[in-house]
């Protein structure tokens, strides 16, 4: 089958790791071929990436992560990414001769599935993250609209799979991973000295308030008011970039910036700490990255404590404190 899958949030470049765990799936599927349309601030043009074809459409309004649900420029942002998937979707179905569509995730993936599906009636399946579910779940009639026109509904956890289910019975929804792991380690060209003699704690994702960076600074400031041996790393870039540069400047913490997977591989070997501080979470992939590299402490959110060992799940910022110290 050629398929076309549909995802916001997509590599732009090799030190781009949003949405790579959509490149390990589809290398993990060698009986499909897949075609890849998503959103880049250099222009419309078709590259390839680790043998996928992707479409790239202008954009330059930024990411749709972190903004506010029913601000007017976000809904207008949203609707504009809308029109923009589907006209480049269009030529890409009929040229393609494309059998099918995996929206990720539900908006703005998901709705333009259902578009396409009755402009051209093929079949769409929905691939659910828990910032999606968990933004969308309660505004009447569009998730239900969404997972119901779909073909196959698809979610990285099964906590997030319960809550679809209690919200929308008739759906049917199935497990699918958002699993990735680190490559190879890439030396940065100006790597950071890092002092193995400290304990060394980091962040890794978008800095946004969802994935709580805000929570992780506060932890930072407690902790170095008890010890000044413990050095932390935070490493992504987002809509709440300022307060962390803030916070550098503070000497609270060190912004690595956004690196890419090598290269946070290679970081990864100075952790001793990984913080996952999110408020909400379906399944995050920098768990699985790291599970087998570091200690992590973690927020008891979506399918975590699943995982995670009882005594580094931390109910509260004293509770990271207490254990970072200790």
């Amino acid at each position: 089958m050629k398929i076309l899958v549909i995802a916001h949030s997509f590599p732009q470049n090799d030190n781009d790791f949003r949405g790579r765990f959509i490149l390990d799936y589809i290398k993990s599927d060698n009986k499909n071929q897949y075609h890849v349309v998503a959103p880049h601030y250099d222009g419309n043009f078709v590259t390839t990436i680790d043998g996928t074809t992707v479409h790239y459409f202008k954009w330059q309004h930024g990411f749709l992560a972190g903004r506010r649900l029913y601000n007017p420029i976000t809904v207008f942002v949203t609707l504009k990414m809308i029109f923009l998937f589907i006209f480049r979707s269009r030529k890409i179905i009929k040229n393609k001769n494309i059998d099918s569509v995996l929206a990720c995730w539900a908006l703005p993936g998901g709705f333009v599935g259902l578009i396409l599906k009755k402009l051209f009636k093929i079949n769409y399946n929905v691939w659910l993250l828990g910032t999606d579910v968990n933004k969308f779940i309660n505004i009447p009639f569009f998730l239900p609209a969404v997972l119901k026109g779909a073909e196959r509904v698809f979610s990285n956890s099964s906590n997030l799979l319960e809550k679809i289910s209690k919200k929308v019975p008739s759906v049917k929804v199935d497990i699918l991973p958002t699993r990735s792991s680190l490559p190879e380690p890439t030396v940065p060209r100006n790597p950071v000295h890092i002092d193995k003699n400290n304990t060394n704690v980091f962040f890794v994702g978008r800095l946004e308030e969802v994935k709580g960076i805000d929570i992780f600074i506060e932890i930072a400031e407690n902790v170095k008011k008890v010890r000044q041996n413990v050095a932390f790393f935070v490493i992504g870039d987002g809509s709440m970039t300022k307060i962390v540069k803030n916070a550098e400047k503070n000497g609270i913490i060190k912004h690595l910036g956004r690196l890419s997977l090598g290269e946070i591989s290679y970081y990864s070997d100075f952790a001793d700490i990984l913080c996952i501080t999110s408020r909400t979470e379906s399944m995050p992939v920098v768990f699985w990255e790291f599970k087998d590299r570091t200690r992590i402490l973690s927020f008891p959110v979506g399918d975590i404590p699943k995982y995670l060992e009882q005594q580094n799940i931390c109910n509260k910022v004293d509770e990271f404190v207490q254990k970072i110290v200790c």
